[in-house]
């Protein structure tokens, strides 16, 4: 398998798949996300792999969204078909955090099965400060992984959330040292991996049916958010690298 924006490996039973874009820490693009789901489909296929560990190249998970690319449609696509393959991947995922996780990229950490996190990872959904929601589920993923009023004071504020705040409240399964992160994913993902595949696969099924939610309506929401006269202008100033200056007029399709 070969990549432009993600390297992928694999460790006996185990597949490693890196964000590469470490000129934009391994902030998500289309590109990036395509191959993302193209190799998660790969992984998938082979039967000889049996869990897979997601990571970010050069010590970073992912900073974010490349939120410029959402004035071409042929960006929704990728993002739906990228979102399709993470809902739809049937081996378990493991998430090593280090550094940032920002929007796509929470949502990556979110669509994983286990996150570990290294002790000097940061959290957070910047998009509400540029007036637009998450693109791949975050927004139901998070709810469903902190309950209500936890994900409204995340999604709502644009915070950053420290390692610890995100153990608290049930974003990370665990935080390590970052000089420890990789290897204590491996160490988890080769201990699922030698458990029998076919329980392990049913295990995530029955988690998931428990996590269900609307994701259809927030998938309008979320693309609605994205032609508010405030969503482009969030969009313009983020291109031009000033302040935006929003409206806040409701927008009614």
């Amino acid at each position: 398998m070969s990549f432009e924006t993600i390297t992928v490996e694999r460790n006996e039973a185990v597949g490693v798949l890196t964000l590469n874009r470490p000129q934009s820490m391994n902030a998500l693009c289309a590109a990036m996300l395509g191959e993302t789901a193209e190799a998660l489909n790969q992984f998938d296929a082979d039967d000889s792999i049996r869990a897979v560990v997601l990571t970010g190249a050069d010590g970073c998970f992912a900073a974010g969204t490349d939120m410029s690319e959402f004035k071409n449609e042929a960006t929704f696509a990728v993002y739906t078909a990228a979102k399709d393959e993470l809902k739809n991947f049937k081996k378990p995922l493991i998430s090593a955090v280090a550094h940032y996780a920002f929007g796509g990229g929470l949502e990556l950490v979110l669509a994983s099965d286990i996150a570990i996190a290294a002790d000097n990872a940061r959290f957070g959904f910047p998009e509400i400060t540029i007036g637009v929601l998450p693109q791949l589920g975050g927004v139901s993923m998070l709810t469903n992984r902190v309950g209500r009023a936890k994900a409204c004071d995340i999604l709502m504020t644009g915070r950053q959330l420290s390692a610890e705040e995100a153990l608290a409240c049930g974003l990370v399964s665990r935080i390590v040292d970052s000089a420890e992160l990789f290897e204590q994913a491996m160490d988890t993902a080769q201990r699922i991996a030698a458990m029998p595949a076919s329980a392990v696969r049913l295990l995530k099924q029955a988690v998931e049916k428990s996590d269900a939610s609307d994701a259809e309506n927030e998938d309008a929401l979320s693309r609605l958010s994205l032609y508010s006269a405030d969503a482009k202008e969030g969009l313009a100033a983020l291109s031009e690298n000033r302040a935006p200056k929003f409206t806040h007029k409701q927008f009614i399709p």
